[in-house]
């Protein structure tokens, strides 16, 4: 693979870095900053330095590269930097999310008296909390 360093791959990107949402221009800027923050591990503020963009759209496009390497119109778009600057996402982490996953539950009024008593009785600040003991409880006992 072809050796390149991080100034050129800066200089590109301020060329093609105008204010314009066509998916072309997305795509491209996204595989700048994706080789950026990939290959040579830069931060997201790093990155925001250089090639000053804030860094919460460096955050998100650092993402696309990963998440469309297999997309026939992302390699199109892509296909001018891609040769200047050939870099493998395959090789790259998957992105996972280290969100907690919310769960939305509608309960009768019944059951709602007895979640709030045992909550008391646990002294927990919050139902959440209380419900999530529960949840842990009984899985763990279906897992014996």
């Amino acid at each position: 693979m072809k050796e390149y360093t991080i100034q050129e791959v800066v200089n590109e990107f301020k060329l093609i870095n105008v204010k314009n949402r066509k998916r072309i221009f997305v795509d491209q800027r996204s595989y700048l900053i994706g080789i950026l923050a990939l290959k040579f591990n830069l931060s997201e503020h790093a990155i925001a330095n250089l090639i000053d963009i804030k860094r919460p759209t460096i955050n998100y496009n650092k993402r696309l590269p990963i998440q469309f390497k297999n997309d026939i119109d992302y390699q199109e778009n892509v296909q001018r930097f891609y040769q200047m600057f050939p870099y493998d996402f395959n090789k790259t982490y998957t992105i996972k999310s280290k969100r907690n996953h919310k769960i939305i539950l509608n309960i009768d009024h019944k059951l709602n008296r007895k979640l709030h008593k045992l909550k008391k009785l646990l002294n927990h600040d919050d139902i959440r909390i209380t419900m999530k003991h529960l949840i842990e409880k009984s899985i763990k006992l279906w897992e014996e």
